[in-house]
């Protein structure tokens, strides 16, 4: 006997597809937000360790105000660079909310026709079973309306 096809299955590939497509997305944008964070960090501590030189320097006895000010100009572009990258990252995490939605939609799309598949094949084995429980019960009848009749 062959077996069930859920006649859906196209479409339900299809929508496994799309939420593969989704975890994708979101798998890059994850990585890309991961690695603004690294080099956020990465810069965050040059310019740390930028302001621990710049103290280190007002310590000393013969202060130089030329080293002094390419110190304090790099901190500034390290400081806007830190802010530029924390603005990126906003733009990513609405870019994360939006494709967290889109595969939550895209999950539920699969979940429910796997349900209905589900559900389908339930049916179709019930209805098989009692085909061929109706057929055995037929034969049965038959077996013993030929043995009366002997």
């Amino acid at each position: 006997m062959a077996g069930y096809r859920f006649p859906l299955a196209p479409l339900q590939r299809y929508r496994e597809h799309q939420r593969d497509l989704c975890r994708q997305v979101l798998a890059q944008v994850l990585a890309e937000d991961a690695d603004l964070q690294r080099r956020r960090d990465e810069l965050a501590n040059a310019r740390e360790q930028l302001l621990a030189e710049m103290s280190a320097l007002q310590q000393q006895e013969r202060y130089d105000i030329n080293q002094a000010a390419a110190r304090r100009y790099h901190a500034a572009q390290l400081l806007a660079q830190i802010k530029q990258l924390d603005f990126d990252r906003e733009q990513v995490a609405e870019r994360l909310q939006l494709c967290r939605q889109t595969l939550s939609k895209a999950d539920q799309g699969v979940k429910v026709l796997e349900q209905l598949a589900d559900k389908r094949e339930i049916e179709f084995w019930k209805t098989v079973e009692a085909k061929e429980s109706r057929e055995r019960e037929e034969v049965w009848q038959a077996g013993n309306l030929a043995g009366r009749s002997e």
